[in-house]
């Protein structure tokens, strides 16, 4: 029971401390490394290898997320705390960084990732989800250089 009030109390603190503000994409930290969309897609497809494509699109969309991250970065766009990947896709598309029909392609990788985070399995199918790799190791690389 003392470890269910110290876990609970813990993700109080962690909620009350998000605000909602908004802040500067240089204070958005993802991961301590600079570029980490490379090895997320690799350890998605090491994923989809094993046979466990909830898990790579997952880490698919964690890629995707530091890419617009970087993307939001680049082009001065102020990333809210509670930022959503539609979100920053639907502000960058809006800032013409991309077209629709990027913005559309995204927001399907952002949808399928959010029906793997949510557990909805039968929504889930591995062909869709080694899709949804080559789609974002493409929108990162192409972009890589605006980056």
């Amino acid at each position: 029971m003392f470890m269910d009030i110290t876990r609970g109390v813990a993700a109080l603190i962690s909620v009350w401390s998000l605000g909602s503000q908004a802040f500067d994409a240089k204070t958005a930290t993802v991961c301590p490394s600079d570029d980490n969309a490379p090895e997320f897609l690799d350890e998605a497809q090491t994923y989809i290898n094993l046979g466990r494509h909830h898990s790579a699109a997952i880490l698919a969309g964690d890629a995707l997320e530091s890419t617009l991250r970087k993307l939001c970065l680049t082009h001065s766009v102020e990333v809210p705390s509670d930022s959503t990947l539609d979100n920053m896709n639907a502000e960058l598309a809006r800032m013409g960084i991309y077209d629709d029909r990027t913005e559309q392609r995204l927001s399907a990788a952002s949808d399928l990732r959010e029906k793997a985070n949510c557990g909805l399995w039968s929504e889930v199918s591995k062909d869709d989800v080694e899709t949804m790799i080559a789609e974002v190791r493409t929108f990162a690389a192409e972009y890589a250089a605006a980056l």
